[in-house]
């Protein structure tokens, strides 16, 4: 099969602190992924109080993005994740770190954000094309960016300052089939599940679902709104007695940076666990087949409010003709 290729500006996502902003996503083609220009402009006024912005992982560049959400038929949720984490999965999956520029702390009119890649065309996949997204069998298709506060970049906030905007204008990439068959598509679906961690323990449960396949899990950790290595020490992920991984978080993390050729790049707080190392979608940790499954952490209590975020990978396939 071949493909007409193509890509275009979609709309601009317009700024309201603490708040979902939907847009609708046009329905016609195959989509492969959304690029995402986040542009926060921050006008700094008064540094009295030094300002300090939140460290760990990417940075503070993308904390502005509480959320993005795909949301098909007005009921379907294909994805839902952070801003931050499309970037940490941007940098694992593409074994590139995105295009960020963090917010400056002196009196002066600030702009920074990034440029993320929200895909639907599974990475370091051999068939990515087996997830392109058919927007064309979808009644509707909305993307939603929930905001969060002004101070949403700042563990310390300057004296004075204003957000003057952080809109999101996006781009889609889009596949023709240039033979025009219609085929089912396996869906490439994106959630979270928060936990918060309130006492040091080797054997806090967290469960999954049954009934898909999971490529992989994203790990973050947070203590006091920083991502942090010291609160996770121990990964495992069982069904009953059958033990599908166990394995420590900083050892994940070297696996990480040596698999996904991320050299310098620094993890802090983040790990991801992958099933399928050769990009085979038949190797998937298959939930379908379980009663089920959890995943036990072994953690530590670091800070005054600590949170850890699993992001699910998982692969739906498609509907029986």
């Amino acid at each position: 099969m071949s493909f007409d290729n193509r890509r275009r500006r979609v709309g601009l996502i317009k700024y309201v602190a603490s708040t979902p902003v939907p847009l609708d996503l046009p329905r016609k083609h195959l989509i492969r992924d959304l690029i995402l220009d986040v542009e926060p402009i921050i006008d700094i006024t008064d540094v009295t109080q030094a300002p300090v912005l939140y460290t760990g992982g990417l940075g503070s560049a993308l904390k502005h993005i509480a959320r993005v959400e795909i949301i098909a038929n007005g009921r379907d949720t294909i994805k839902s994740i952070s801003g931050d984490a499309i970037g940490m999965k941007n940098m694992f999956l593409f074994g590139t770190k995105p295009k960020l520029t963090e917010c400056g702390l002196t009196v002066a009119e600030h702009t920074c954000g990034g440029k993320i890649l929200l895909p639907f065309a599974m990475p370091r996949s051999i068939r990515e094309i087996d997830t392109l997204l058919n927007s064309g069998k979808l009644a509707t298709l909305e993307l939603i960016i929930t905001y969060g506060p002004d101070n949403a970049m700042f563990s310390t906030d300057p004296t004075a300052f204003t957000v003057t905007s952080v809109d999101v204008e996006v781009h889609v990439n889009e596949s023709i089939r240039l033979d025009r068959k219609d085929e089912p598509y396996a869906s490439y679906m994106e959630s979270y599940i928060e936990k918060a961690i309130t006492a040091a323990t080797t054997e806090f449960q967290v469960l999954l679902n049954v009934g898909n396949r999971y490529r992989g899990f994203l790990i973050e950790c947070e203590s006091d709104g920083n991502m942090v290595d010291t609160l996770l020490n121990k990964v495992t992920i069982k069904s009953g007695t059958d033990v599908f991984a166990s394995i420590a978080f900083d050892a994940l993390q070297g696996e990480n940076i040596i698999k996904y050729d991320l050299k310098t790049q620094t993890l802090i707080g983040y790990a991801y666990l992958d099933f399928c190392p050769e990009g085979r979608m038949v190797d998937c940790l298959d939930a379908s087949r379980l009663s089920s499954l959890e995943m036990i952490l072994d953690v530590n209590s670091v800070g005054s409010v600590d949170k850890i975020r699993v992001y699910p990978c998982e692969m739906i396939p498609p509907a029986p003709v």
